[in-house]
């Protein structure tokens, strides 16, 4: 199944919804007494145009237009995501009913942001059905949105800080660079342009080379494209030449030219608030780099692997782990960076 247009379109979606909220909070602050500040989608339903918004509170919202004879039913189970109605008006336009899916939690906001973009997509093809494509949305999102937030444990620091070596390498080679990492915004690759893609893997792990995939596009590289594996072991440290993870952050903002994009993306990260706690304090070194070519017979198991082209329907997920210790396909740091920076 290919459906690499489809996929890049939905990621620039998520970046540009991303923009519009943050644009939205800045307008929040010159417009103190206002309970909710909204901005028009270009996506419409019979009666009206979706729009984002913003509550007093700083939650974010997705308005949906909807005739006032249909037939939404508030659902407020959970503490992620709930669904109301409401009527909104302005003083040159006449009242319109819309349904509101509101996320009701700060560190939800990315995974809100995906779940906004499916939306979208989902009532810009299908306009006259919103009302019944919010409910199924949202139960295909209720426990991924009704679920704990994830914590930032140190595998998980260290699986980011490794992310942020290889964007700031790719910054050096190319300051727009910050755009292809779209990992942050749900795409399958941490780093993805055009044509060509790389996936970063981190481990705290002191022996073996074993990664863990998740889900069968993972290793599937961009149609007529590339894709790299960047693999480094990330050991917690004191020595010199080890950084927190704020202090490689303020190394990528000096070399990018997009600082809107890297905070839309740590944003969608939702990393913590303050310069206290284990972000901080903690120390990392990259104490080995291996960069793979994910070609020929890389082992791997991608939506070609199965019958007809896709993973069988039924089947949710696909976890698996690659020992790369068995793996020949080593290539050149440099020829990877060059490509993708001439590939944005």
């Amino acid at each position: 199944m290919n459906d690499h247009r489809w996929s890049v379109a939905s990621l620039r979606l998520r970046e540009l919804l991303e923009v519009l909220w943050d644009r939205l909070d800045r307008q929040a602050f010159m417009e103190t007494e206002s309970a909710m500040i909204t901005v028009a989608l270009e996506a419409e339903t019979p009666h009206g145009l979706l729009r984002l918004g913003r509550d007093a509170d700083g939650l974010r919202h997705l308005l949906v237009p909807i005739d006032p004879g249909d037939q939404v039913e508030d659902d407020l189970r959970s503490a992620g995501v709930q669904l109301t109605t409401r009527t909104l008006s302005s003083d040159d336009e006449l009242p319109v009913r819309y349904a509101d899916i509101a996320c009701r939690r700060h560190d939800l906001a990315g995974t809100f942001t995906g779940l906004v973009a499916d939306l979208t997509g989902l009532i810009a093809a299908n306009p006259d059905r919103a009302p019944s494509l919010i409910v199924r949305t949202l139960h295909a999102w209720r426990l991924l949105l009704g679920g704990t937030s994830s914590k930032w444990t140190l595998p998980r620091l260290a699986g980011l800080f490794a992310e942020l070596v290889v964007l700031e390498d790719l910054l050096e080679v190319q300051p727009r660079s910050v755009r292809a990492w779209l990992g942050p915004l749900g795409c399958p690759q941490d780093f993805r342009g055009a044509h060509h893609a790389i996936e970063v893997k981190g481990t705290v792990a002191a022996e073996d080379r074993i990664v863990h995939i998740h889900g069968a596009d993972q290793l599937e590289a961009p149609e007529n494209g590339t894709l790299a594996l960047v693999w480094l072991r990330i050991t917690e440290s004191t020595a010199p030449g080890a950084r927190s993870i704020p202090e490689i952050l303020d190394a990528c903002r000096e070399k990018t030219h997009d600082l809107g994009a890297l905070d839309t993306r740590l944003a969608a990260l939702g990393l913590p608030e303050g310069d206290e706690g284990p972000m901080s304090r903690t120390r990392f070194l990259p104490t080995e780099h291996r960069w793979y070519e994910v070609a020929g017979d890389f082992p791997r198991i991608v939506p070609q692997s199965f019958v007809r082209g896709a993973v069988p329907a039924g089947v949710h997920s696909v976890e698996y782990q690659v020992d790369l210790d068995a793996v020949s396909h080593l290539t050149e740091r440099e020829v990877v960076l060059e490509r993708l920076g001439a590939d944005l």
